[in-house]
């Protein structure tokens, strides 16, 4: 088995764009995921069809175990969402994912990827430190039940200053 941040090559080959016929998978993965942000399961749909939108599955026994939303906007991107199914944690989903969209975003020219996280969310936290995210700032109160504040992260892909 792979270290805990680092995916099988078995997961990362199996990391893929969002199809429509995912979202009742999507919709379950999120039920069993309080850390993640509760969308409705049709604004997943809206996100991989809109420009810059980016919404990637990892897919383990035929399903998807795993997602990741972000969105593009110029040199910019923004990690809007990761979840993974329970009985997949730990196992390398997520680093698939979150290096997947790395790998997207360096290759569209993307100079910084930001996201924001519940300060709670250890395993979420101790993630992106491993794959390059510096913490950037806080917002304070910014979740709510409970009401918790979120820790800003940004991770440099590019040299922008020319």
């Amino acid at each position: 088995m792979a270290p805990d941040n680092q995916p099988t090559a078995a997961i990362a080959k199996k990391v893929r764009a969002f199809r429509p016929s995912d979202a009742p998978d999507i919709a379950k993965i999120l039920s069993d995921s309080a850390e993640a942000a509760q969308w409705p399961a049709e604004s997943y749909a809206k996100l991989a069809g809109s420009p810059g939108g980016i919404l990637l599955v990892c897919e383990a026994e035929g399903r998807p175990v795993g997602l990741l939303a972000a969105r593009r906007a110029d040199d910019e991107a923004e990690i809007l969402n990761i979840a993974v199914r329970r009985d997949f944690r730990r196992k390398g989903v997520a680093s698939a994912l979150l290096l997947a969209a790395l790998s997207e975003f360096h290759r569209s020219a993307t100079a910084r990827v930001f996201l924001e996280l519940r300060e709670s969310n250890l395993p979420a936290l101790t993630l992106y430190n491993r794959h390059g995210f510096l913490p950037s700032g806080r917002r304070k109160a910014y979740y709510h039940f409970p009401t918790e504040d979120a820790v800003c992260m940004v991770r440099k892909l590019t040299d922008s200053s020319g």
